[in-house]
C-alpha cells in the first residue's frame, strides 16, 4: 500500500485506523463525561441530585455547629452542608465540604476544602458574573457582603450560559453567624447510602450537645433498586460507552496480531544479525508507537472538525491530555500480551 508516493505496510497502515478509531473514542467519551457532569452540576445547582434537606429547630446553643462538625468531619470522609441564603440577585449559600463531593469548574484560583469551608477567615468563591465587587488590597482579591469583606479563593462558571455562573458560596461559619443556628441546611454526599449514616451521626452529635429539636430529614432517603440504576439514563450512556471502547479496544487487540505477524521477517533479521529479545522489543515498541502517536494525532485531528461543526461537542486541553494517557496506557497493556504470546508462538 503506497500513501503519498511511499510504501506503507498493510499492517501498519490498520494499526494506525485502529487507534486512530480508539484516539477518537476515547475523545468524545472523556469530553462528553465532562459535559455531562458540568450540566448536572448547573440544573442540579451544585447538588449531586440526591441530597435531602433538614433543618435545625429551637436549639440553645449559638455554638452548636462547632461541636457537632468536627466530630462529624472526623467520621465521614465525603460530606457537604449547605446553608441557603436568601438573596434577591444571585443564587447565595454556605458550604462546609468535607473531601470532594461535587466541584464546578474554575475558571481561576481554588474551590473550598474543609479548611478553607470551616474556617474563621470569611472566604467566597464567585460565579463569573459576580465579579463587579471584586477589590483588590495588598495581592489579594476581596468582596464584601454584608458589611463583611470576604477573601475570594476563586471563580468559577463556564463559557456558556449557565446557573453557575450566578452563584456564590460562603464559608459556612460566616453563613452560619449571619442566618442563625436555627434554619433550613441541605446535606449532600457522593452516595445516597452515605446519607443515611451521615444524618444519623449528626442527629446523635446534635443530641449529645442538647439541641433540643433537631428535624434531620424531611423523608426518608429513597431507596433505589438496583434494576433502576441499571435501566437509568445515565447508566445506559455510561454502558453504551464503555461497550464502545471494549469493541474498539477487542479490534485493536486483533490488528496488533495481525500487524505483528507482518514484523515476524523483522524479528528473524534480528535473531541473525545477533540483536537480543531488549532491542528486539524495544524497536518493536518504537515502530507500534510512531503508529499509535500519529493515529491519535489524526484522531484528535477529526475530533476538531466535530467540536468545530458541533457546538455540542467542545473539547478541553484537558481532555486531550486525558483521552492521549488513556490510549497509551492501553496500548501498551494491547502491546505487552500480544508481543508476549507472538513471541512463544515465533519460538516454537
Amino acid at each position: 500500500m503506497k500513501i503519498a508516493g511511499k510504501k506503507l505496510p498493510k499492517g501498519t497502515f490498520f494499526l494506525f485506523l485502529s487507534f486512530m478509531m480508539v484516539s477518537l473514542c476515547l475523545l468524545l467519551i472523556v469530553s462528553a463525561t465532562r459535559s455531562e457532569r458540568i450540566n448536572n452540576l448547573s440544573q442540579n445547582m451544585l447538588y449531586t441530585g440526591h441530597e435531602r434537606s433538614f433543618y435545625i429547630d429551637d436549639a440553645k446553643e449559638n455554638g452548636l455547629w462547632e461541636k457537632v462538625m468536627p466530630e462529624l468531619a472526623g467520621q465521614h470522609k465525603d460530606f457537604a452542608i449547605y446553608l441557603p441564603m436568601r438573596t434577591p440577585e444571585i443564587v447565595m449559600r454556605g458550604v462546609c465540604v468535607k473531601g470532594r463531593v461535587e466541584v464546578p469548574p474554575m475558571i481561576e484560583g481554588k474551590y473550598f476544602d474543609f479548611d478553607t469551608s470551616w474556617s474563621d477567615t470569611p472566604c467566597i468563591v464567585l460565579g463569573k458574573d459576580c465579579q463587579e465587587g471584586i477589590t483588590e488590597r495588598n495581592g489579594k482579591k476581596y468582596y464584601t457582603y454584608g458589611g463583611t469583606d470576604f477573601e475570594v479563593l476563586g471563580v468559577m462558571g463556564t463559557k456558556e450560559e449557565s446557573r453557575l455562573n450566578r452563584m456564590a458560596l460562603l464559608d459556612f461559619k460566616s453563613a452560619v453567624r449571619m442566618v442563625g443556628v436555627n434554619t433550613d441546611y441541605i446535606l449532600d454526599a457522593k452516595k445516597e447510602s452515605a446519607l443515611v449514616d451521615i444524618a444519623q451521626d449528626m442527629h446523635e452529635f446534635s443530641l449529645r450537645y442538647h439541641a433540643t429539636d433537631v428535624k434531620i430529614y424531611e423523608g426518608e432517603v429513597e431507596r433505589i433498586s438496583f434494576m433502576a440504576r441499571f435501566l437509568s439514563s445515565d447508566a445506559i450512556m455510561d454502558t453504551m460507552y464503555v461497550m464502545i471502547l471494549v469493541s474498539f479496544s477487542l479490534s485493536t487487540i486483533l490488528v496488533t496480531f495481525i500487524w505483528l505477524r507482518f514484523r515476524r521477517p523483522l524479528f528473524f533479521a534480528c535473531q541473525l544479525c545477533g540483536y537480543g529479545e531488549r532491542m528486539k522489543g524495544m524497536e518493536t515498541a518504537k515502530r507500534y508507537y510512531l503508529a499509535a502517536g500519529v493515529g491519535f494525532a489524526a484522531g484528535l485531528f477529526l475530533m476538531t472538525l466535530f467540536s468545530l461543526a458541533l457546538e455540542e461537542i467542545q473539547m478541553k486541553a484537558m481532555d486531550i491530555v486525558q483521552a492521549f494517557g488513556m490510549t497509551v496506557g492501553l496500548g501498551t497493556v494491547i502491546l505487552f500480551f500480544c508481543y508476549l504470546i507472538d513471541s512463544r508462538k515465533t519460538k516454537k
